[in-house]
């Protein structure tokens, strides 16, 4: 019974080490000056829709969680909806210290993954 409930308690830990939430905020403004326009949490392998709205630049970092040894988690930035690979705008590096990045573009949608 012990041996199942460490089997158990292992690979929760492992689940929640695989799986960082990115914080993005979106501005108006070059060099992320503040205010935000947008704001958001994008989870790893999961696609999500921003506001459609034109920004000049963007801050993520990792809010909690972290990927898997030996990968890294990544920002990936659309100009559409849907995630598709064909409106892939940029993609970034992300830690835990929160990064401006310049963007002028239309940001739709996130995608977090670990690489």
């Amino acid at each position: 019974m012990m041996t199942k409930i460490i089997t158990v308690l292992s690979a929760l830990a492992a689940a929640a080490v695989a799986n960082p939430t990115v914080g993005y905020a979106g501005y108006y403004f070059a060099d992320c000056a503040t205010p935000s326009i947008d704001a958001a949490n994008a989870y790893a392998g999961s696609c999500i829709n921003v506001e459609n709205i034109p920004i000049k630049s963007f801050t993520a970092y990792v809010e909690s969680g972290a990927c898997a040894d030996g990968t890294s988690a990544v920002l990936n930035t659309y100009t559409a909806s849907g995630c598709d690979a064909s409106t892939l705008f940029e993609t970034v590096s992300v830690d835990s210290v929160k990064q401006c990045f310049a963007a002028d573009t239309t940001l739709v949608s996130l995608k977090v993954e670990c690489v």
